[in-house]
């Protein structure tokens, strides 16, 4: 969330924080150019703790650069995203998804207010709409990219019918081959583009100018 001052206040407010020792906001990376900021990586962590319902203190080191990192792919999707061909999803569209993300989280927590959640975590519906709208054109951009160039053979629908699925499931419950067959595609599809995925990620970083800015964040994997 980034604050917005009028130019008088501004300069009333910034000259006591400064003299505190304190930033507003800060440059905490940059790629190709474009700037990661402390806003922006607090903003990810916020998030991604309403997401999995952990409370912000328990972030970890760990989680933190993780989350660090992501916003660094993040923005090697979005240039991908500035192409030609690339059709982003519309605001009706991204208005479907939090729809559905409010009824998944009233059932998850037994009807508590999604507002109160919000506000609970520090985040705007705003800032919602900002996060799935660049989950949804990721996931797009993902599909789009890697879909076509993928080949899931019968041998394979079959092998993981034999071997995954039938073991799971007690004999009254088994479906044919043929009625599973669909699902199993599409499972071997998104696990084969995770796989192209993360391949795909490397070469954007090992192409791409990365600057870290700050020197007290956790270790990240910047390609040299």
């Amino acid at each position: 969330m980034h604050a917005r001052y009028l130019i008088v206040g501004w300069i009333m407010v910034i000259v006591p924080l400064l003299r505190a020792g304190q930033l507003l906001d800060r440059m905490i990376a940059t790629v190709n150019g474009h700037a990661i900021l402390q806003s922006d990586w607090e903003d990810e962590l916020h998030y991604e703790c309403f997401m999995s319902g952990r409370p912000l203190r328990d972030l970890t080191r760990e989680d933190r650069r993780t989350v660090f990192e992501r916003l660094i792919d993040q923005e090697l999707l979005r240039a991908q995203m500035s192409s030609s061909d690339f059709k982003p999803a519309n605001n009706d569209e991204i208005a479907r998804e939090i729809d559905d993300l409010k009824q998944h989280y009233s059932q998850q927590h037994g009807g508590e207010s999604w507002s109160a959640a919000l506000s609970s975590y520090g985040i705007t519906e705003a800032e919602v709409a900002a996060h799935v709208g660049m989950e949804v054109n990721s996931l797009r951009l993902v599909d789009a990219r890697l879909r076509p160039s993928i080949q899931i053979d019968a041998a394979a629908i079959e092998d993981y019918y034999k071997k995954e699925l039938l073991p799971k499931m007690s004999k009254g419950q088994q479906p044919s081959l043929e009625e599973a067959s669909p699902k199993i595609r599409e499972l071997l599809v998104q696990q084969k583009m995770n796989e192209l995925l993360s391949a795909w990620l490397d070469s954007l970083r090992s192409q791409a100018q990365i600057q870290i800015i700050v020197s007290d964040l956790p270790a990240v994997k910047v390609s040299q």
